[in-house]
């Protein structure tokens, strides 16, 4: 079985000391499988697979295409009775305009399945909890295409996670 760990951190903007972004942090075995200067962690897609089987795109631009980081195809998700297995292709983004190299592959990670939940479930209530302790006059980001009321009503394997829809997003 594969180690998922996952941190979210408050950052505050370069240009802007006053606005801030939450960044979700995403490891596995201990190392970065994404470039996180250029792909960010969608937090309604991570929680939307904590409950179902599916194509995520977990990994995203952050202005919620995930195209525009040459992400063309998404974290296909397979929920069994104890483990939550991923596969993806490894370069994740490339640019649309170039063959892939030889060395792309496709990866299957194996997780356990409660564990996974409750790293997500932690994950977003540490989110919740940056956010909610945000005492700045200036804007807080915490993900692609979500607001903050949408981030703290997100919960790990639950159909809330869907709630973005509303919003004109779609999670698969």
């Amino acid at each position: 079985m594969n180690k998922l760990a996952i941190t979210v951190t408050l950052a505050l903007e370069e240009e802007s000391f006053e606005d801030a972004y939450l960044d979700f942090l995403l490891t596995v075995d201990g190392g970065y499988i994404h470039d996180s200067q250029y792909h960010w962690i969608d937090p309604v897609a991570l929680a939307s697979s904590a409950g179902h089987s599916g194509e995520f795109y977990i990994f995203t631009c952050n202005c919620g295409d995930p195209g525009c980081v040459g992400i063309d195809r998404g974290v296909m998700v397979t929920h069994g009775a104890d483990e939550i297995v991923w596969r993806l292709r490894m370069p994740m983004g490339w640019p649309a305009e170039e063959e892939l190299p030889d060395w792309a592959h496709e990866v299957e990670l194996h997780f356990p399945r409660d564990e996974y939940v409750n790293i997500v479930e932690s994950a977003l209530q540490q989110a919740k909890a940056l956010v909610r302790h945000w005492r700045s006059p200036g804007r807080l980001w915490p993900g692609p295409d979500l607001s903050v009321e949408e981030l703290l009503a997100l919960q790990a394997g639950t159909n809330s996670g869907m709630a973005a829809v509303s919003a004109g997003r779609f999670v698969h």
